[in-house]
């Protein structure tokens, strides 16, 4: 099975952003996939240097997409899954990171498990407050499933306020998975849960140390938005 990994370098959102790339890059290399991969590096909003290259070059298969930064990180996604041909495409966003090594390994058996379904490393079962309406959604900072999947998904994501829409609206990317008949997990190192669990299981998404999770990112750290 061919799986790539897609990481959104978004420079164009400011210098945290450079900041997020370097600990991505460490903690990879900190915590190793476990998983052989092809490296999808989106830049968003930038053109490919030499400088870019070298930050990047010691990721495994590394190539670049150019991104003109519509849509912000999920713009991203979708132009990824468009270009790339694999079995399995595995999203992190900017600030993704890693904590414990064997994450695509875990993310890749979860997969040959359960088969064609959407799969990732938070999830949120919602939250029914008009002010808030957050429906219940996998989090698209680390997420997972085949590209022939993701691109039947009917909205493409071309503005910044569209990212909502997909991710936790009420045709949310999960939503409309379980429309057409698809289970999404949640994936620990432990476990693959269905949505009662999403956000329950013992130190998982703000949870305990939050050591079952397979990938991180800035949401994982203080202070923390009250999961329902």
């Amino acid at each position: 099975m061919k799986t790539v990994v897609v990481y959104v370098y978004a420079v164009a959102g400011g210098s945290r952003y450079d900041d997020y790339a370097l600990r991505f890059l460490e903690s990879y290399h900190a915590f190793p996939p476990g998983a052989e991969h092809e490296t999808i590096i989106v830049l968003n909003g930038i053109k490919a240097t030499s400088e870019t290259a070298c930050l990047f070059s010691s990721l495994p298969q590394c190539r670049f997409l150019e991104h003109d930064n519509s849509g912000w990180d999920l713009g991203a996604f979708q132009h990824a899954a468009r270009k790339v041909a694999c079995d399995l495409i595995v999203f992190f966003g900017a600030s993704t990171y890693f904590k414990r090594a064997g994450w695509l390994k875990r993310m890749v058996a979860a997969y040959n498990t359960h088969g064609n379904a959407l799969y990732g490393a938070m999830g949120n079962r919602g939250d029914a407050i008009p002010a808030v309406n957050v429906h219940p959604h996998i989090r698209t900072t680390a997420f997972w499933l085949s590209p022939q999947l993701f691109n039947q998904y009917p909205m493409t994501v071309t503005q910044p306020e569209h990212r909502y829409q997909f991710e936790h609206g009420k045709d949310c990317l999960t939503a409309w998975a379980s429309r057409s008949g698809l289970k999404s997990f949640v994936v620990s190192w432990d476990g693959e849960y269905e949505w009662d669990m999403w956000d329950a299981f013992p130190n998982g998404y703000h949870r305990g140390d939050q050591s079952q999770l397979l990938a991180l990112d800035r949401v994982c750290e203080p202070p923390f938005y009250p999961v329902k």
